[in-house]
């Protein structure tokens, strides 16, 4: 196994955190934020201008990728989410998979049925990944985690169970409690206690 997958997660997260505070976090108790749940909130995750640099993004995937081998004793057939947050970190995790010899198929849940073509709601190799197999859900922040649960809702549609998801950041706005009422653990590397200076 490449020698990357040993990286010490500990190291990882605080690396991320690092970067995430340089590039991707605010904080303003007076002029709060709006998330794209409608809530308001005075702490803002873009997660964005983190993975969406190459080197960042690998290490983002790397941190997950690591957190997964150390809930599971077999990693999972296939790995997706509601498109766009998920997207990288898809590919990303899928790639370091193949750098060490498995195969992870991606997944991509459009927001919207495709009005055209073959009008389909999941993109990727699900097809190719028994029913019963280790489906895992993925996202770049959760707060309510109603995008996860949308995600969740279509893979199921498709004869799917996933019962885990993976994050980089967990806002602790009631995601965690709403995916464990919808039958889905949610795992995070990092969460708001990481950033919040109060």
């Amino acid at each position: 196994m490449n020698k990357e997958f040993s990286t010490n997660i500990n190291e990882i997260r605080q690396k991320l955190k690092q970067v995430i505070i340089q590039r991707s976090y605010k904080e303003n108790h007076e002029e709060m934020f709006t998330l794209a749940s409608g809530k308001k909130s005075p702490y803002y995750f873009d997660l964005k201008q983190t993975l969406l640099h190459p080197e960042y993004l690998k290490l983002a995937a790397l941190g997950l990728y690591n957190l997964m081998t150390k809930q599971f004793e077999k990693m999972p057939s296939a790995i997706g989410g509601l498109t766009m947050g998920a997207d990288p970190l898809v590919y990303s995790i899928c790639n370091l998979s193949l750098e060490s010899g498995s195969i992870i198929y991606p997944f991509v849940v459009r927001k919207q049925v495709k009005d055209h073509g073959s009008k389909k709601r999941i993109e990727g190799l699900v097809g190719e990944v028994p029913k019963e197999a280790k489906v895992v859900l993925i996202d770049d922040v959760i707060t309510t985690g109603n995008s996860t649960i949308e995600a969740l809702r279509a893979i199921e549609e498709a004869g799917y169970k996933p019962t885990s998801a993976f994050c980089i950041v967990d806002r602790m706005e009631g995601g965690k409690e709403n995916l464990k009422k919808a039958g889905v653990d949610l795992y995070s590397l990092l969460d708001l206690n990481d950033f919040s200076s109060k």
